[in-house]
């Protein structure tokens, strides 16, 4: 495993590899250790509003939620009534969660 020292511009693959492993629920840390790049410079990009690591990050996180709460709608909408109370579920909390970082963030979330 390579160390990358203080990355400038990210390729493509490694942006990829970025959301791939947000996608999964990886922590910001723990996608630099798994990517071997410096842990406290990624975590400086990770907490710098809109560079290239918090966009992946974000991107990939959002994506997994989209695929999975399509997913559950389409089951949902197919009859499959414990998809149906889960997407109702899930739907709920993520409107709380979005109202809760509104009135915290206002216009920054």
């Amino acid at each position: 495993m390579t160390m990358h020292l203080f990355p400038i511009k990210f390729s493509e693959e490694e942006i990829t590899q970025i959301m791939d492993l947000a996608a999964c629920n990886y922590s910001p840390e723990k996608v630099a250790i798994q990517m071997g790049i410096d842990k406290q410079e990624f975590l400086r990009l990770y907490h710098t509003a809109g560079s290239d690591v918090r966009e992946a990050y974000e991107g990939g996180k959002l994506k997994a939620t989209f695929n999975i709460m399509n997913k559950q709608k389409e089951l949902a909408e197919s009859g499959n009534i414990t998809a149906a109370q889960i997407f109702l579920k899930e739907s709920e909390r993520i409107a709380v969660e979005n109202c809760r970082n509104q009135c915290l963030f206002g216009n920054d979330y």
